[in-house]
């Protein structure tokens, strides 16, 4: 912790821990914390983060809905929130470590089975990916009736412009889901959070804008390999004064 030319105790905003160039942040993504049990619990605090800013917003549904971070350890496992307990009160103890099988094997509750086959295809099919959200946010469900992808109308739209795929979920034998693809995938958790929050926005900005009027679209070229790099790290960048926020505000998600 920080002190002040006056002696006082004062948190700084994590932003600027981040490897500056000149006075702006440098756009990289942090390298994975060494050793390896303190990226793990890096990862469960900034997933239980996360699902106290769902609370807040309002993406929680029910039961329904599944938020995971990849184990750094082991790589085919995930964390994951337990069955039933609500978004804002998960700290980072009460996340559960689940194998591809979906059986737990580090924590204590319940997992809705139903998501586990979804995440764990993702990750095969997704070395890179880290976190994967899935959740029933009111805007993006309505907007998902539509079977469209967002038009590039607003910024946040912008951000998933040619990086959005129409997925239709097929229930196969044994009660399972071919999955390869979910609502949301970043390659840090804390990228997760933002994206989330702003592809709600944005399906909520294009239904707004369709409800009053034709809707013009602009010219919009292919996203680039460099232009994908750049909106994952700056997802994560942008969470980063949300973190702060809620560590602030309730300290006990870290526990």
């Amino acid at each position: 912790m920080n002190i002040d030319v006056h002696g006082q105790n004062r948190r700084r905003p994590t932003i600027e821990s981040v490897p500056r160039d000149g006075n702006q942040p440098r756009h990289a993504l942090p390298e994975p914390l060494h050793p390896p049990e303190a990226e793990r619990r890096l990862r469960r605090q900034r997933l239980a983060c996360a699902f106290r800013l769902f609370g807040r917003y309002g993406y929680e549904v029910g039961l329904a809905g599944h938020f995971t971070a990849r184990d750094p350890i082991l790589t085919d496992h995930f964390w994951v929130n337990p069955l039933g307990m609500a978004y804002g009160t998960i700290r980072a103890s009460d996340l559960l470590l689940v194998n591809p099988a979906g059986d737990v094997v580090q924590g204590e509750g319940m997992v809705n089975l139903s998501g586990v086959p979804y995440h764990d295809a993702i990750q095969q099919a997704r070395p890179e990916a880290v976190g994967i959200a899935h959740a029933h946010s009111f805007h993006a469900k309505v907007w998902s009736s539509l079977a469209r992808v967002l038009d590039p109308i607003t910024a946040d739209a912008a951000f998933f412009h040619d990086d959005q795929v129409v997925f239709n979920p097929r229930r196969a034998a044994g009660k399972t889901y071919e999955q390869d693809r979910a609502s949301v995938v970043a390659q840090a958790v804390a990228a997760l959070g933002k994206r989330f929050i702003m592809f709600e926005n944005a399906a909520a900005g294009q239904l707004m804008a369709e409800a009053v009027g034709g809707v013009v679209v602009p010219p919009t070229p292919g996203k680039t390999a460099d232009a994908r790099a750049k909106a994952e790290i700056g997802a994560w960048l942008s969470f980063l004064p949300l973190w702060d926020k809620m560590v602030r505000e309730e300290p006990d998600l870290l526990d």
